[in-house]
């Protein structure tokens, strides 16, 4: 398999290192790609390869740059230089074996699989190329400057500014180790002396967080739903769920990042949640679209209890202001279009687990839960605000769906919440994380809470070496590891780290011997396998705790920076 295994990053992107392994039949060479930055406008890239088998080889390192199809790239003595609008981006490599530029990607492909590049071409694409030969054992390095200057066109300075930008490249070139030395010894100190438990697990969450930042730019263009085209305007630096397998953004997925992106740095916790409450996401009814290829479906509405969090962290009382209005909307959407069976009940379609098995049409206890806890932080915020007029409306709103959920949703002899099949009018009888979610929202009468508890407990039932698992393990159709569909996502039995932290922090006013274990047993668990494999993985067994799912740092597993942080280790 191919492999990306993320070291340092900074808060500013300053520097950045990560190891990559390409597939080959057997493992011959490893590549350690680091970045650094001079300036606002200047960096230098190193790759290092090292050849870890037996024999002697030869690496090809092909470095490609490109433009937008209405742009170019032109090969100079010294690199590229790729022509903008209104700059110029040099790159200078040294004298690099071979050269190409292109604007037709299919044929592009074909030269790779082929003989190799050849000086020529015109487009949008350039590409240089290095041949690296190694003795077994033996490393050897590429570097690129890489620098911008601006040009205006009134003036017609294009010369110039592609002069001023490689002058600027090859300067970097030239400084390259020193840079990226100088700045690999400022990123080992970056967020160090926060915790006293766990500090290099805390460190590389955050880290890997920050790798997972993009430039994410859509309209809303898609095959799969033409309806959406125009009514999305993102063109903004956010963190994707995983850049390399889910780089778009899932609506509850971000909310999660904002909570451990606010421990970096509260302002840019604050621009994830920004974007999605903007009008350039959420829609004129309030709609939070949940994701690409769902944009019609809804995410767990836990905005307001993200940007409360975010808000906690240091974010400015300005934030939730801004963020109020948007809040409001999304609230009053899912009282105006997801209401159903009696009052106080809610439904939300697949509610960002992907598989759990429900019925058609259902009052569901997760979707309900998570109204309450909406509820509940709106309160907060608009008390906060000094709307204590809305606030006691919320209040209100929370007693009564909790009565709801209660009175509608409770099995008394399984001691258990299920999801209402409003056409037979039967529960739903599997146990999962949609049935705990009323914990999470402390709507859980206290007569009834032991029952819960004990399930929590058991290790038969939801209990793992990595935490709570996501369905009941006796059940018949508990699937602990991979769902055998042919898709990653299975919330038939692994452990989600999400889930996990909002049901620690309920348990910490009720059983916090309990949080306390399963807090320790996820870290420890999360920790095992990144040590094992340098990866925070999507999710993990619900018997075993391997690591599963997206490989390449699904985002909100960071979150197991807050569990540490918030257990004692701060």
């Amino acid at each position: 398999l191919e492999d990306r295994i993320f070291r340092e990053s900074s808060p500013t992107h300053s520097y950045g290192r990560m190891t990559y392994r390409y597939p080959f039949e057997q493992p011959r060479f490893s590549i350690e790609l680091e970045s650094a930055r001079i300036d606002s406008a200047t960096m230098v890239l190193r790759a290092t390869a090292t050849n870890t088998s037996a024999d002697p080889g030869t690496l090809h390192v092909v470095l490609k740059a490109w433009m937008d199809e209405d742009a170019s790239v032109t090969a100079e003595p010294d690199g590229l230089v790729l022509h903008g609008e209104s700059s110029r981006v040099a790159l200078a490599g040294g004298e690099s074996d071979d050269w190409l530029l292109t604007s037709d990607r299919s044929a592009l492909d074909e030269l790779l699989r082929g003989p190799g590049l050849h000086g020529g071409g015109s487009g949008h694409i350039g590409l240089l190329s290095y041949e690296l030969g190694m003795a077994a054992g033996d490393s050897r390095s590429v570097v690129i400057g890489v620098a911008e200057s601006a040009q205006s066109a009134a003036r017609g300075d294009g010369v110039e500014a592609d002069q001023a930008a490689m002058a600027r490249a090859t300067a970097g070139f030239e400084r390259a180790t020193e840079v990226l030395d100088a700045r690999a010894r400022e990123a080992a100190g970056i967020f160090t002396g926060r915790v006293t438990a766990h500090e290099p697990l805390y460190r590389q969450a955050l880290m890997s967080l920050l790798w997972n930042e993009s430039f994410y730019r859509w309209d809303g263009t898609t095959g799969l739903a033409p309806e959406w085209a125009g009514r999305i305007d993102a063109r903004d630096v956010l963190i994707m769920p995983d850049k390399w397998e889910y780089p778009w953004i899932a609506s509850w997925d971000s909310a999660f990042h904002a909570v451990t992106a606010a421990l970096i740095d509260p302002q840019l916790g604050a621009d994830q949640l920004r974007f999605l409450l903007s009008d350039r996401w959420q829609q004129p009814d309030g709609h939070v679209p949940c994701a690409e290829w769902v944009m019609d479906r809804e995410c767990p509405p836990i905005f307001a209890w993200a940007a409360w969090r975010v808000f906690e962290a240091g974010a400015e009382r300005a934030f939730v202001e801004e963020l109020y209005p948007s809040l409001q909307r999304h609230y009053g959407y899912w009282w105006e279009e997801l209401t159903i069976g009696p009052r106080g009940l809610f439904t939300g379609g697949f509610m960002g687990m992907d598989n759990l098995p429900r019925p058609t049409a259902a009052a569901q206890a997760d979707a309900s839960a998570w109204m309450a806890l909406f509820a509940a932080e709106l309160a907060r915020i608009a008390d906060e605000l000094g709307d204590h007029a809305a606030a006691e409306r919320y209040r209100a709103d929370h007693t009564m769906i909790a009565d709801a959920v209660n009175d509608h949703l409770w099995d008394d002899e399984r001691g258990f919440y299920f999801d209402l099949d409003t056409g037979t009018e039967r529960l739903f009888t599997v146990r999962s994380y949609t049935g705990l979610i009323p914990l999470v929202a402390g709507i859980v009468p206290p007569d009834r809470l032991p029952r819960i508890l004990d399930a929590l407990r058991d290790e038969d039932i939801f209990l793992s070496v990595g935490g709570i698992r996501s369905l009941d393990a006796s059940s018949p159709v508990y699937e602990p590891g991979y769902a055998g569909r042919g898709v990653n996502s299975n919330w038939l039995g692994p452990v989600w780290v999400p889930l996990q932290l909002l049901l620690v922090d309920a348990l910490v006013e009720v059983d916090p011997t309990l949080a306390m274990e399963i807090r320790e047993r996820v870290v420890a668990n999360v920790e095992r396998e990144w040590l094992e494999t340098g990866r925070l993985w999507e999710y993990y067994d619900g018997d075993t705790g391997e690591g599963l799912g997206a490989d390449a740092q699904a985002g909100w597993t960071a979150l197991v920076a807050n569990m540490i942080a918030e257990g004692g280790g701060r």
